[in-house]
Parts: structure tokens; sequence; C-alpha cells
């Protein structure tokens, strides 16, 4: 499967410390370095704790279970030389724990990077200095790969050891999730899409992601189905952008292609790889609908987490923040569903836009 690269610049996205926004940030025009080297800088402005070592213990825990070691742990921030702040700390004392002699100072200097080296050696980890989930669960003594699914809930049906490896060998229905709140008429169409992509050769894996764009912000709307296996991965709340919600009472009044108009984007996109930049691990997606989606690699639009998708954003304001239009997400998940769908995989976004249901070239396959 090929497809002609355009040039690539680095995603803007919106700033997580607000809820809603009037302007964009100014492109990044140093790629995924120019964003990372960015990102450094932000986080030496966090503050330092200082090393007092006989006064860490709770304060640091506390810091630990809902600040920025947590963004560590959901793989959504990189600890690497030059970083600074309480997640630093954090990692230190948990290297002192395992023997070895890291001044908890908050400041990732070449100390610490040995000190990481060694233990991803000790844990049988790929080897690279750099802190991210895997290896801060693994300190942690926690699974590498985090268990996520619907936060406790039904994960749908599991087919077994007999999965699908083709389209055609796929089991699921448009009812098989209608009780995770999937509606069956959406899921059709998606399916349908999914299924003239896949004769089309523009995906050769079997994870699926769908959006319905349709219902409010307060509810979850975003499913990440393994139509191998027939089981839903991810259920979990999306923003959609501020374009598309004028009168920001939590529900889309539209979509848009267009440059500056904030919107999010209906139709069929195709994920492509991730970078680290303002929030984190974030995913580049390609739009497949000429006319509808085919400008969301220029509009920068991504798949990210944010503040204003979290839980409690959502519990004190009765709906998520508005984006740029970007899928953006809750930082204790983001993490995990983009490093899933990662890679070419599809992702449907529903709408109830007349031109798209009756001009789109996957909804009938």
């Amino acid at each position: 499967m090929s497809q002609t690269r355009r040039q690539q610049r680095t995603p803007e996205t919106q700033s997580s410390g607000a809820p809603d926004h009037s302007g964009r940030v100014a492109p990044s025009r140093g790629g995924v370095g120019e964003a990372a080297r960015r990102d450094r800088f932000e986080e030496q402005a966090v503050g330092d704790h200082g090393p007092d070592l006989h006064a860490f213990g709770q304060a640091v825990e506390t810091e630990a279970s809902s600040g920025e070691w947590e963004q560590v742990l959901a793989g959504n921030r990189l600890l690497q030389q030059g970083a600074r702040g309480a997640a630093v700390e954090v990692l230190q004392q948990q290297l002192r724990d395992r023997g070895h002699r890291v001044l908890v100072d908050g400041n990732y200097g070449p100390g610490t990077e040995r000190a990481v080296r060694a233990v991803q050696r000790e844990l049988g980890l790929s080897v690279d200095g750099v802190v991210g989930g895997g290896t801060a669960r693994a300190l942690a003594g926690r699974p590498a790969q985090l268990a996520r699914g619907d936060r406790g809930g039904d994960r749908g049906h599991d087919t077994g050891p007999g999965a699908a490896t083709t389209f055609e060998d796929v089991r699921v229905t448009a009812s098989t999730f209608e009780r995770q709140g999937l509606r069956p008429r959406v899921f059709e169409l998606a399916l349908n899409a999914f299924e003239t992509a896949w004769n089309g050769g523009e995906t050769e894996r079997l994870l699926f992601t769908v959006i319905d764009y349709e219902l409010p912000s307060s509810e979850k709307r975003m499913w990440v189905i393994d139509l191998g296996t027939g089981r839903l991965l991810f259920h979990e709340h999306v923003t959609h952008g501020s374009g598309s919600d004028r009168n920001h009472d939590g529900r889309a009044d539209r979509m848009s292609n267009v440059e500056g108009s904030n919107a999010s984007n209906v139709g069929l996109l195709r994920t492509d790889d991730t970078y680290h930049g303002r929030h984190g691990e974030s995913l580049r997606l390609d739009g497949l609908e000429r006319g509808f989606n085919h400008n969301a690699r220029e509009r920068a639009i991504v798949m990210h987490s944010a503040s204003y998708a979290t839980d409690a954003y959502r519990e004190r304001h009765g709906k998520l923040g508005r984006s740029h239009g970007c899928p953006a997400l809750d930082p204790d998940v983001s993490g995990d569903v983009i490093r899933t769908i990662r890679g070419g995989t599809l992702l449907f976004g529903y709408y109830p836009d007349p031109q798209w249901l009756e001009r789109s070239r996957y909804l009938s396959p």
C-alpha cells in the first residue's frame, strides 16, 4: 500500500491549559526534534522540589499518584537528559530504591541516565536511557502494557483462536457493540467504509476506530475495535473542534475540511506515525476522502492527549473542552490508544453531513 507523502510539518494542537481557544499555535519549523526541545524547555519551567531526601516520602507519592509521574506511566511523557521537575524526582527516588546512587534533585543529568540504562538492562528492556511508559511501569512493578478496555466494562465478543485475518472472515455485525453505545446504523456505515478501503488495499490491519460525532462530548463516543477477534479494546470520550461546536454546548453542529475552520473531520482517515510534542505522544492522521477530510495532514489534525478531555473536566463542566479539530483524549488513556492504532489503521468519523452521506465513495461497498 503506497501513498504520495506530502511535506510534513509538526502538527499544531490546542494548548492543554485552557478549555477553549481563540487562536492557533504557531507551526514548528523544526519538526519533531524542535517539538521535543520545546517540551524540554517547558518541563524546566515546572519547578524543582529540591533534594531533601528525608522529607521526600509521602509528598512525592501524592504527586506521583495524580501529577506528572502519572503522565509518564501512561506513556504520554518522556523523561530524558535535560528534563526537570517532580516526575524526575519520583524517577530518581525509584532508582535509589533499587540501589543506584542517584541524587534526588529533579534534574535528569548524566548520572540519572546511567542509572536508567542500568535498570533497563536489569529488566530486559530496550536500553536507551529514556524513560517512557514501559520503563516507568516496569520500575513501579506494573505490567509493561496497560490493560485498558472499557475502563473495566464489557470488552465485547472474543472469537478466540479462530480470529479473522481477512475482512471476509470478520464476524462482527452492525449490532455487535450496540450494548456499548455504538449505534447499529453508524457501525453499518463504518463497516461498509472499512470493507471498501480493505478491498482497495488502503489498510492491511483489522483494527478499526469509530467516532460518532453526532453524540455529545459528554458521552463515550469512540470505540477501538479488533475486527479480527471481535473485541472492543477501548471505549472512550473524545473531543471535537471548536469550529464544530460554535456555541459550545457540547454537541457538534458541522464538520469542515477547510484550513482555519477548527472543525472536526467527517469520513474515513488512516493513522500514520507518532511524534512527541506539546501534548506528549501524538498521532498523525491522513484523510482519505477528497473534499471531506483530505486536508487533515495540512490542517495538523492529530490525535493527542488534553487536560480538557479528562473525566474531571467533564464532570465539572458537563462536557469536554474543544480542540482545533483534533480528536483529543484523556491523558490517562491516550498513550495506549495511540500506540494501539498507529501505523496504518483506519479511523471512521461519523456525522450526518448530507453531502458526505450522498457522495462518499466508501459508504457503499
